[in-house]
């Protein structure tokens, strides 16, 4: 999952010794707990309100201009958008449409806020972050048609907002990765815009949790392949077993005619390897992709944003956006 459930899950401590010595994890992230996750509709209910307080304990003010605004989604529903934006930034700006992660069933923590505030003013971009419809008691496609109706909501205002709609791009970690790839598709393929940039960080990408990392790392820190399989399980629910509908898990889309594409995976995360598959797939399209492979790393190692590792990763994604933006620029 993320870094953050370290903060509040009632786990067992890692026992970082044995851990040591069968993978290679960096000192960093040693005491990230190892846990296996219930995705119980209580269990969510606890994790979220615990995310909660930890986002209240650690509410700050940001260093730009934040607004909410209430959407109506695809059937009707509503949800918020929080529309961050640098000051003194000039109209026709470029924007990203941020997805975060949580395993489609886990609020946002303070950390996903953060780290879109570094894009916002290290790129001079509005971020524009979804604060989507949750599982297990909103199950897709809410969150994806959440995720979609906000990209069209941004192209509809992009005036309004001061946005560039020829320099859109969307990113997610984890569970939003899934999320911005599968409206990066969908996008695509309703020809509602042609997206400048996916940014996507260890993406959730393959409901057949059938690669090697998704099979054998069951004891790895803070997201094992049982608590993965467990989450395709309840996102997935209105399906039959092994159905896989539209959008729902990228790496099965088609992937043609994608925009220029991020993708960063980490060492000792069960999505690591549907994270590389989904790298060759894009290449084999002739898509353009940065590639991050993080070492000594695991699902979530950011939570940790003091680790070299996680700050040299904070300036890749800064970079690649920098660069993405500065190619559609007039």
């Amino acid at each position: 999952m993320l870094g953050y459930l370290l903060l509040c899950a009632p786990v067992r401590e890692n026992p970082t010794a044995a851990m040591s010595r069968k993978y290679n994890i960096h000192p960093d992230f040693a005491r990230f707990p190892v846990f296996t996750f219930n995705f119980s509709a209580p269990v969510v209910w606890l994790f979220n309100l615990l995310i909660k307080i930890t986002r209240w304990l650690g509410k700050r003010s940001f260093s730009l201009l934040t607004t909410t605004h209430s959407l109506v989604g695809a059937d009707g529903s509503r949800f918020n958008v929080i529309v961050m934006t640098p000051h003194g930034l000039t109209d026709s700006a470029p924007a990203l449409v941020y997805y975060h992660g949580g395993g489609f069933a886990l609020g946002y923590a303070v950390n996903h806020l953060r780290n879109c505030e570094r894009y916002a003013n290290d790129t001079r971009c509005v971020v524009i972050f979804v604060d989507y419809r949750l599982a297990p008691q909103h199950p897709f496609p809410a969150a994806f048609d959440d995720c979609y109706a906000a990209l069209a909501w941004v192209v509809e205002k992009s005036a309004a907002l001061g946005v560039d709609s020829s320099r859109i791009a969307v990113g997610g970690d984890s569970a939003g990765g899934a999320l911005a790839a599968g409206v990066a598709q969908k996008a695509r393929d309703q020809q509602l815009v042609t997206l400048c940039a996916q940014l996507l960080i260890y993406p959730v990408l393959d409901n057949s949790c059938s690669t090697p990392s998704a099979t054998e790392f069951v004891d790895v820190p803070l997201w094992n392949a049982v608590s993965n399989r467990r989450m395709w399980d309840m996102y997935l629910s209105r399906y039959r077993p092994g159905e896989t509908p539209p959008y729902a898990a990228p790496g099965h889309g088609q992937l043609q005619n994608l925009p220029l594409s991020y993708v960063e995976t980490a060492e000792f995360d069960p999505l690591r390897d549907e994270g590389l598959n989904y790298i060759a797939a894009l290449r084999a399209e002739n898509i353009e992709v940065v590639v991050n492979e993080t070492r000594q790393t695991i699902h979530g190692y950011d939570g940790n944003a003091k680790s070299s590792i996680a700050v040299q990763s904070m300036h890749e994604r800064v970079l690649f956006l920098q660069q993405a933006f500065s190619r559609g620029a007039a």
